[in-house]
């Protein structure tokens, strides 16, 4: 991996999200708080989930140690959890402006949600950033199914193929 294929991966990752933040738009803003038994109840608390995950990573390539997590409770509707997507968004195309290939193989070291001391190399987070992110996109394409939308392709393939249009 080298940082164009970062930026690249980070590119893609907050096209997909915008796109499934366009499905979410057009479903009644109710539809998101159901608890559709997922991994975290409803779209809104996947959304909250993703967008802390996204947040708590940028912190630790940051240097955050240990990072904060986002809470529910304190992002309690929609408009809430856009607001603050943005601004991760954002941190992202800061962090990745200022990425050199010597800063990928480096370690990142930090303590995780459950206090354990990690360390790996920072190519893999961000790597898995972006997996991570399609995951729960993933489950909130079903959910949008499950309350009567119709949700954005957000597949890389797709991604790739609209930037290579002439």
């Amino acid at each position: 991996m080298n940082t164009t294929d970062a930026k690249t991966l980070f590119e893609f990752n907050s096209w997909a999200n915008a796109r499934t933040l366009r499905s979410l738009d057009a479903l009644p803003e109710e539809q998101l708080y159901v608890d559709l038994k997922n991994s975290f109840g409803s779209i809104h608390g996947t959304l909250v989930h993703l967008c802390g995950a996204e947040d708590i990573w940028m912190q630790r390539l940051n240097g955050a140690d240990p990072g904060i997590f986002m809470k529910k409770d304190a992002y309690p509707n929609y408009g809430s959890v856009k607001t603050q997507w943005d601004e991760v968004d954002k941190g992202w195309k800061k962090y990745l402006a200022g990425l050199t290939d010597d800063m990928l193989p480096r370690l990142l070291t930090f303590h995780n949600l459950k206090g354990e001391h990690v360390s790996q190399a920072v190519w893999q987070a961000l790597q898995h950033v972006v997996n991570h992110s399609s995951y729960h996109r993933g489950q909130i394409t079903t959910m949008i199914r499950q309350s009567g939308g119709t949700p954005a392709n957000t597949d890389l393939i797709t991604y790739y193929r609209q930037q290579n249009k002439p």
